[in-house]
């Protein structure tokens, strides 16, 4: 073939392709500076909205010292379940703001928990966890368990923990003063009340064959070293973190669940983000299904949202494929599940 005519012929082929390269370039630049925009848009959108809303959380904060003590529960309520509600719109915010947008508004945050927290633990003071009205219920079924109301007005010494002195402070110490802790029981039947678990810590350890109901908020859950217990738990503020248990039932609702070191039990579970296990095995889970009068606002007072449920989502930091599932853990059959708890 004769070079020109090949010259001649390609041309107009080539012309026809760099124009059409030319304008896919247009249109990628113009939908680039579309995205751009929209970015833009959404992200001082967000920033209007959210600190518009820190500003007015600080604002009731900083009125809280001159309020009457009769709404100051009321006062932190609110501002707790904004902070809340503040962390999760964050949360679906973060595909489209910068790293430095995320940790500012991370730190503002963080900053009016504390305030919260502080003004909380000044004006509105825990009182001392403790047992009160003790007595044996007597049922053929459940002779030598023993069910406690009320939970006031002792010292965790005398009849919370069985234990050393150096141990109680040691424990102490670890999860403060004010934190409820239940120690060495064994085949006992216990109730802890709103009153005294709002916006405290719980520690469970060294319990074996007991039954634990927890009515109210917890600010965070520790179980330790459970074996053949069941715990049934209201919507837990924070975190629930688990570590050597076995051959236990629990039911609780969370903001996140931490598992270690545990072995056969099951999980009637409540959580908001995604769940963590590891170095556990026979693992079962289940939506949370226990139910008591006044759980709606122990819900609502704990910033948990009752329609997000992430009770399958688990991830086992011992299984790191993602074709296939974990074996440590499973979804625990319909049929099988408990259907009423009294």
């Amino acid at each position: 073939m004769d070079p020109t005519e090949f010259i001649e012929e390609s041309l107009p082929d080539r012309i026809t392709k760099r124009d059409r390269e030319r304008k896919n370039v247009i249109e990628r630049r113009r939908e680039e500076r579309q995205s751009l925009a929209v970015e833009s848009e959404q992200s001082s959108y967000f920033k209007d909205t959210f600190y518009s809303s820190c500003k007015k959380i600080k604002d009731m904060l900083d009125d809280a010292p001159s309020t009457p003590s009769s709404a100051l529960p009321g006062i932190f309520e609110k501002s707790n379940k904004e902070i809340q509600l503040l962390k999760n719109y964050l949360s679906q915010s973060k595909m489209f703001l910068k790293v430095y947008d995320i940790r500012r508004a991370q730190e503002n945050l963080q900053s009016l928990e504390n305030q919260a927290s502080e003004l909380e633990m000044k004006l509105l003071p825990k009182k001392k966890f403790g047992f009160k009205n003790r007595r044996i219920v007597k049922k053929p079924s459940d002779k030598g368990l023993d069910i406690t109301d009320g939970l006031k007005d002792l010292k965790i010494s005398e009849s919370i923990v069985n234990g050393s002195t150096k141990q109680n402070n040691k424990l102490s110490s670890k999860y403060g003063d004010s934190a409820c802790m239940l120690l060495g029981k064994v085949n006992e039947r216990i109730v802890l009340d709103a009153e005294n678990v709002n916006k405290n810590d719980i520690l469970l350890s060294d319990l074996i064959r007991c039954t634990v109901r927890i009515y109210g908020t917890p600010s965070t859950l520790h179980m330790v070293n459970l074996k053949q217990c069941t715990i049934l738990v209201g919507p837990v503020t924070s975190s629930v973190y688990v570590h050597d248990c076995s051959d236990c039932v629990f039911a609780f609702a969370c903001q996140q669940l931490r598992l270690h070191s545990s072995t056969d039990c099951t999980i009637y579970l409540h959580v908001t983000s995604r769940a963590i296990i590891e170095d556990c095995t026979k693992i079962r889970v289940a939506p949370y299904n226990w139910s008591y009068e006044d759980q709606t606002s122990h819900f609502n007072l704990a910033g948990l949202d009752p329609k997000i449920n992430n009770w399958n989502c688990i991830d086992d930091f011992n299984w790191l494929s993602s074709e296939k599932h974990s074996p440590n853990w499973s979804i625990l059959e319909p049929e099988l599940r408990v259907k009423t708890w009294d």
